[in-house]
């Protein structure tokens, strides 16, 4: 049995994928991208096939020969001064095995401490780290296989925790109809070291991704479904209320079908007009519409969009999302093949 398939067998086996509702799990900075390109098309951009190295970091199945070679180093400037920051590098072992190797820092700055009765007792640092490694084997012309470890620390004052995750994938790529689609598993895993003496877990996501560049049009559009393993995610903290009218009691007003099934879906799109030189970027994230915007000022909360450019031996991605009215996040990416270099 080849070595990846005895990965494979392993993790489905020993560690356990659960789903939870909205912001109630542990670890959920796992989900945050780390790729301005993908945020821009909404997040979750698992069907994307070239060498956009910084994609592989969340599926691992995207690392191909292209990416051979490539790094890229990434920031988010994401709400009250927290910031995220990723390393992403591949490298070829073989015609079809690639390594893919990552690092994703949270800073989440310093912040005062108190006692019982009020008074300042100093300040403490928050922070989270992940260290990452794929792997993909390319199994015949159509079809990659991937999967990646990230050793997970979480350090919050006094209270510290480690875990161990892992994202599964497999990707089918058709050159001819350029379209690529791919089903990812991603971050099921376990704690090792606990925060305190509550039984948290990670919440698994099991997604599928189709994109497509058009066949007369330099655009590709892209769609995901998230969460294949749960139909209801809808947040406990942003529930709908109503009064009924026999008894006078506050009820939870039962979601609509067609509601609960779009929070599931994530949709981009990306214009290419100038043959890789130059991208145009947009996307729009259901779910994060669904339960961060307000009634009085919806604005475009949910939207996302973001350029792409090339200058020289360089790659340069910007994007901005809107997650409410009160911020949104800047997005800066920037990505070269250090063969290009000489290294």
């Amino acid at each position: 049995m080849p070595l990846i398939f005895r990965i494979i067998f392993f993790l489905f086996f020993s560690i356990n994928c659960y789903s939870q509702s909205g912001g109630q799990s542990l670890f959920k900075f796992l989900e945050i991208e780390n790729s301005a390109r993908s945020q821009a098309l909404g997040g979750y951009s698992s069907a994307i096939f070239d060498n956009d190295v910084s994609l592989s970091l969340m599926t691992p199945s995207l690392l191909n020969q292209s990416m051979n070679n490539e790094l890229s180093f990434n920031v988010t400037d994401y709400f009250s001064d927290i910031k995220f920051l990723s390393f992403t590098y591949a490298k070829s072992i073989n015609k079809t095995d690639v390594l893919g190797f990552g690092i994703r820092y949270f800073d989440y700055g310093n912040f005062e401490s108190f006692d019982q009765m009020g008074y300042i007792t100093g300040n403490f640092n928050a922070k989270d780290q992940v260290f990452s490694v794929g792997y993909s084997k390319t199994l015949n012309q159509y079809l990659i296989l991937g999967v990646n470890v990230n050793l997970i620390n979480s350090i919050y004052d006094t209270y510290s925790s480690n875990a161990i995750s892992s994202n599964i994938s497999t990707t089918y790529n058709n050159i001819e109809n350029n379209l690529t689609a791919s089903l990812l598993i991603s971050n099921f895993g376990r704690q090792l070291k606990k925060y305190n003496s509550n039984n948290d877990i990670i919440e698994c996501n099991v997604s599928i991704s189709v994109s497509k560049i058009l066949k007369y049009l330099p655009f590709r559009y892209h769609i995901t479904y998230n969460y294949l393993n749960k139909f209801d995610i809808k947040s406990s903290y942003n529930l709908t209320t109503q009064t009924n009218i026999e008894t006078g009691e506050i009820e939870v007003k039962d979601e609509s079908l067609a509601k609960t099934f779009l929070r599931h879906i994530v949709i981009g799109g990306e214009l290419n007009p100038f043959k890789k030189n130059f991208f145009l970027r947009g996307g729009f994230n259901f779910q994060r519409r669904f339960d961060l915007v307000t009634n009085t000022q919806p604005l475009m909360v949910g939207f996302s969009w973001g350029v792409g450019f090339r200058v020289k031996k360089i790659y340069f991605d910007y994007s901005r999302s809107s997650y409410h009215l009160s911020g949104n996040t800047n997005n800066f990416s920037i990505a070269t093949n250090l063969t290009t270099f000489g290294i």
